[in-house]
C-alpha cells in the first residue's frame, strides 16, 4: 500500500487527519501489507500530525514491525525531522 500524503494537503497539521491515516495504515498492516509513505508535494507537517500518525502507530505495532513493514519516499528534511521526533518520542 502506498500512502500518498499530498492527497491530504501540502501542509499537514491536524490530529484528526493523522488519526484517519493511521487507521487506514493499521488496517493494511493487519493484512501483512508493506506500507510506503510518499511525501511528494508535502512541504511541512506539524508535530501533532506526526505524533498521531507515526508515534501512535509505533505504539500499536512496535518499532521493530514499523521498521520491517514501512518505507519512506520523497521526504524533505523538515518533514523528516518532525517524523523522527515523533518516532523517538514514542520509543
Amino acid at each position: 500500500m502506498k500512502v500518498e500524503f499530498k492527497k491530504y494537503g501540502t501542509s499537514l497539521g491536524t490530529r484528526e487527519t493523522g488519526k484517519e491515516i493511521r487507521k487506514t495504515i493499521l488496517e493494511n498492516l493487519k493484512n501483512e501489507e508493506d506500507i510506503i509513505f510518499d511525501f511528494d508535494g508535502v512541504s511541512i507537517l506539524s508535530n501533532s500530525f506526526a505524533d498521531e500518525v507515526f508515534g501512535k502507530l509505533i505504539g500499536c505495532i512496535s518499532f521493530e514491525k514499523f521498521k520491517e513493514k514501512t518505507k519512506f519516499q520523497n521526504i524533505n528534511g523538515a518533514v523528516k525531522t518532525v517524523i523522527l521526533k515523533a518516532i523517538n518520542d514514542s520509543i
